[in-house]
């Protein structure tokens, strides 16, 4: 059996990394993790736990906290194997992390103060990436089963009633509304007390996916006062390269457009492709031909709006930190390119609406500037 490295994953197949959402985790996250850890004041009488802990890179934290009792789990036995071999202090189990969960399960005590550290499985079965490859490996207890491993992992956190909990997630848990509610009864109970802010191509075998915003937390438990999505809206958000935003300064086309199909029909017939975040828009059509499970009838009303995301696709320079955003735009000043980017949008897209004049340069440098400042307001 080929042995993995603790910030490695190359023992398993692409397949099962996908399947296992198992994308190792840098030592610099490590390093930063404990010395907020640190900050907390830890003693060693707290249980340190990696519950889905791969080849064990959180481990590593014994550097500075030498004397707490450290407990790791994965379902991945060759991964156990090198946790065991550069981490031998630590006890070790190999089963499934989502079923029957219990601090019993794992051997912690129900009076200890728990930190869970870690850099959790991710595999949102709904997501079209890698959809070819992704499939149900693992019973999940049903008050944490959602459609991603990530967020049922969060859930099992709560579910253990971890003082601390330290670990790298996607930032759209957050920040989408919908993830939000999913694991709302983790966030009801924890306030995000240090974070930072990196793009996944930071991890290891990542090479043929989008890079997208994952976020390094730090949260403390308490109950029942812990975030709402609110609270998530106002947070200034900071990224390893110095940049910052925060969701509630933008507006957002999606809160103006209708983004999945419905029984909606216009005349005349203008189609356009379901709309989830950035990273979706750049992967996907805009304007469409034929009608599909997918296709969005677009109000003429609004078209203006539909032709501005197809002039973002189009013309958009993105940071990673903003991929998994929904498409952001100033309404105030919106109306200053609203014909200019119906003129692009139309001469781009003549299976759709027929021949159109040439673009002026003006038009499309109009478009350029309005996009540039949405995308750098903070």
């Amino acid at each position: 059996m080929k042995m993995s490295s603790i910030n490695s994953s190359t023992h398993l197949t692409y397949e099962n990394r996908i399947n296992f959402g198992s994308f190792y985790t840098p030592q610099r996250y490590v390093d930063i993790v404990g010395q907020w850890l640190k900050a907390e004041n830890i003693g060693s009488d707290a249980v340190i736990a990696d519950i889905t802990c791969g080849g064990g890179a959180f481990f590593a934290l014994h550097k500075i906290f030498p004397d707490n009792q450290y407990i790791g789990n994965d379902i991945d036995q060759s991964a156990l194997l090198t946790a065991e071999k550069y981490f031998p202090f630590v006890n070790l189990t190999c089963q499934n992390a989502f079923a029957d969960v219990s601090r019993d399960k794992f051997g912690i005590s129900h009076s200890a103060k728990l930190i869970i550290v870690g850099n959790p499985p991710w595999n949102d079965t709904t997501s079209i990436i890698n959809n070819s490859v992704k499939k149900d490996i693992f019973p999940i207890d049903s008050d944490i089963k959602t459609r991603d491993l990530g967020m049922s992992s969060i859930l099992s956190y709560n579910k253990l009633q971890a003082d601390y909990v330290a670990v790298l997630h996607p930032l759209s848990y957050l920040i989408k509304q919908t993830n939000f509610k999913a694991t709302e009864d983790f966030f009801k109970n924890y306030e995000l007390i240090n974070h930072i802010i990196f793009n996944s191509q930071e991890f290891a075998n990542t090479s043929k996916m989008t890079g997208f915003p994952v976020i390094a937390a730090l949260y403390k438990r308490h109950e029942y006062y812990g975030l709402s999505y609110q609270d998530v809206k106002r947070m200034t958000f900071h990224t390893t390269d110095g940049k910052s935003f925060c969701l509630s300064k933008r507006d957002y086309i999606a809160d103006y457009i209708d983004k999945y199909p419905n029984n909606k029909r216009y005349t005349p017939e203008i189609l356009f492709y379901t709309q989830r975040d950035i990273n979706a828009l750049k992967r996907c059509r805009t304007f469409m031909t034929q009608r599909t499970n997918a296709s969005v009838d677009v109000d003429p009303q609004k078209l203006p709006l539909y032709c501005y995301l197809d002039c973002f696709k189009r013309f958009a320079d993105i940071p990673y930190y903003l991929g998994n955003f929904n498409v952001p735009f100033i309404k105030d000043t919106f109306d200053i390119i609203a014909k200019d980017v119906v003129a692009v949008s139309k001469y781009y897209n003549r299976s759709v609406f027929g021949e159109n004049p040439n673009p002026t340069e003006k038009q499309i440098t109009r478009i350029k500037n309005y996009i540039s400042e949405v995308v750098s307001y903070r």
